[in-house]
């Protein structure tokens, strides 16, 4: 059985390298808010940790130097299954071919500007909210807990 399924962007030629291989999703966490540290051999700074979205290793997260001549690496996960990489190259794919085709439109004059800003302030707020929506979330939860443990409190003194 072939390691690509059929319908796969990979299956039909369609790669990213370079800058435009960037991330399918949001990352969840700052690179370099992580703990315990992971220092490079060589130069002794905190490496941040990636994701890799390779055809081998996607989802699947390391950390790297800062300086790539120095060729630190480091897995953080174990290898994943051949189902996984599969179903996560696909949807990879998916996203990336769903990126091109909203880029094509908004390049497109008669395509309605509205949806390439609609597309522009949604990419922007999951890029600039990725990891801090779970800490609101969070606060949102504490502050509940607070109120009615306080309104809890005032019952029972009164």
């Amino acid at each position: 059985m072939s390691s690509l399924s059929v319908g796969s962007a990979a299956s039909q030629g369609i790669r990213r390298r370079g800058a435009a291989a960037r991330s399918p999703v949001a990352y969840r966490e700052h690179p370099m808010d992580y703990e315990p540290a992971i220092y490079c051999r060589r130069c002794g700074r905190k490496a941040p940790r990636w994701i890799s979205w390779s055809e081998a290793n996607p989802g699947r997260r390391y950390y790297a130097c800062v300086e790539a001549q120095h060729g630190f690496v480091q897995w953080h996960d174990g290898p994943t299954s051949a189902f996984l990489r599969v179903l996560l190259g696909d949807l990879r794919d998916r996203v990336w071919m769903l990126e091109n085709e909203v880029a094509a439109m908004c390049i497109d004059e008669d395509a309605g500007a509205g949806v390439c800003v609609q597309v522009q302030k949604r990419n922007e707020q999951t890029s600039s909210t990725g990891y801090s929506l779970a800490r609101k979330g969070l606060m949102l939860v504490c502050g509940i807990v607070i109120l009615v443990s306080g309104l809890v409190l005032g019952m029972l003194l009164s």
